[in-house]
């Protein structure tokens, strides 16, 4: 290792070498600056609503419940969002709480972790917890909750009481990702008794298993909340592929799935899964550990390869337990002073949370620059500047473009693909697939006949420069949509273009017809 790697080693990995709280603080205060930037300037997303809207769904909470089965996630996310809406009775409970579990995350690692503050620094600048975690309120952010929940219980914890197998209970039911995580943790643990007390029965891990029985019930509730998912047009399709070579191919270069996109896919799959196989590396002094990772990584990575796609979102999952892992072993990976590998490991961990970093500066870079990753911000003030609107009923195509509108506008959502009110679309191969915009014009005067309303079209095609006879799809695999110049003359014929907004970060932006 060169003298330059050797000092920045020594800087990054070395133990925290006094408890000061004022540094902490300042470090606390900045980061809660960059976030409250972010959030300020924050437009809500469709994934982020749509969590809201099925949470508020039904007259309790078991009512919810069954509406939520099958959405693909577990309920605690859904539990908090509808408890926090039971006490304040607003939908600024969603980035309200996504805030508070952000916060409480960076301050564990800021007061808790042995990291130095260097360290600590170059973690909550990084795209998970300045942004993805924090600013984009979705279930995610609790998985890294209770990870270093989990990593900051563990030394005190590890041989008696249940406090450890309820939090990893919990943190199966955060989502899919967080479940395999749970079942990695366990892994390590079993085997860093092992490596403690040799392979007889003690009384660890008799404690051990009753802990392992806790989190597999977590496990298993998580399981019976998402399965059988309706919205199986987020399945796989096998039909061109097969499922046994994608899983090989996945454990020997996961880097080339979703998990990629911890490099915002600017590597090449295998040079991401090199450094992804090389962060690890560092936990060598801690055998436990670095199996615990490397088994993780593989399951992750055989999980979008077989059953979903990923983003970085799920992908920032399993570098959060890497942390975790890196935070319990931290006293002998800090103090381990020789060995090639280790030193590769813990270089790689660098270049991989300077990525992460890199990513956070640009998360900034957006919010200054006005960047959003909806309009539907825009469409509320458009609608409550004009008293005409204040009870139009929306149309949209695509409808999944609906779907944020419930935290800025309470007009009413209608479904065409569905035919029916509500702002949940369901991802399904079931039903009616292709349409065109005869059929959407046809829908808006249909809804403007029978509900005396005015009927506002979203549009999510620019009708000057769409290919006339076109099909575009409106999803990998799902459903489509067409126009014939016939069909586009005459529904700018019936209809006035009232607004047409500006790109956005995701595939939310639309023009936005009034019907005549």
């Amino acid at each position: 290792m060169s003298r330059s790697l050797q000092i920045l080693d020594d800087w990054l990995f070395a133990p925290k070498r006094d408890r000061r709280s004022w540094p902490d603080l300042l470090l606390l205060a900045g980061w809660i600056a960059l976030a409250g930037f972010q959030i300020a300037r924050h437009v809500m997303w469709r994934d982020e609503v749509r969590a809201l809207t099925i949470a508020l769904y039904g007259d309790d909470v078991i009512a919810m419940l069954r509406g939520l089965h099958g959405e693909g996630h577990p309920a605690l996310w859904y539990l908090l969002l509808r408890g926090a809406h039971a006490v304040f009775d607003r939908v600024e409970v969603l980035p309200g709480i996504g805030f508070a579990v952000g916060l409480v995350t960076v301050a564990l690692l800021i007061f808790r972790s042995p990291f130095p503050r260097p360290l600590v620094l170059l973690l909550i600048t990084g795209h998970a917890l300045l942004f993805e975690y924090v600013v984009m309120a979705r279930n995610y952010g609790i998985s890294a909750l209770f990870l270093f929940a989990i990593a900051a219980c563990y030394p005190a914890h590890r041989d008696r009481g249940v406090l450890l197998g309820v939090l990893l209970s919990l943190l199966a039911n955060t989502n899919v990702v967080g479940a395999i995580m749970a079942g990695a943790f366990l892994l390590f643990w079993l085997l860093d008794l092992l490596e403690a007390n040799g392979w007889r029965w003690t009384p660890q891990l008799t404690n051990f298993a009753i802990n392992a029985i806790i989190a597999t019930i977590g496990v298993a509730i998580c399981a019976v909340t998402m399965l059988p998912t309706y919205n199986d047009a987020a399945a796989r399709d096998w039909s061109h592929a097969s499922p046994l070579t994608a899983a090989i191919l996945s454990l020997v270069n996961p880097g080339a799935t979703s998990l990629g996109a911890l490099f915002a896919n600017l590597l090449p799959g295998i040079a991401g899964s090199v450094l992804l196989f090389a962060a690890t590396l560092g936990l060598l002094p801690r055998r436990p550990a670095f199996l615990a990772a490397i088994a993780a990584l593989l399951l992750t990575s055989l999980f979008f390869a077989v059953a979903a796609n990923g983003a970085y979102r799920h992908a920032a999952v399993w570098l959060c337990f890497l942390i975790a892992l890196y935070w319990i072993g931290w006293s002998k990976v800090a103090t381990a002073s020789d060995g090639l590998l280790p030193a590769i490991g813990r270089v790689s961990l660098l270049l991989v949370l300077a990525i992460q970093a890199a990513a956070g500066i640009n998360d900034l870079r957006n919010a200054a620059t006005g960047a959003v990753a909806s309009r539907s911000a825009d469409l509320g003030r458009l609608i409550a500047s004009r008293a005409d609107l204040a009870n139009a009923v929306i149309l949209s195509e695509p409808e999944y473009l609906v779907e944020a509108l419930p935290y800025y506008v309470r007009n009413p959502v209608f479904l065409a693909r569905d035919h029916r009110f509500g702002s949940v679309v369901i991802f399904s191969r079931k039903g009616r697939m292709d349409s065109d915009l005869g059929e959407t014009l046809r829908l808006a005067r249909e809804l403007r006949e029978t509900s005396g309303a005015p009927v506002i079209i979203l549009l999510a095609y620019r009708l000057d420069e769409i290919t006339p006879d076109q099909i575009y799809d409106e999803g990998k695999d799902w459903r489509t949509f067409r126009a014939s110049a016939a069909q586009i003359r005459k529904f700018r014929e019936a209809t006035t273009l009232i607004r047409r907004f500006g790109l956005a970060r995701t595939d939310e932006s639309f023009d936005a017809y009034l019907l005549n």
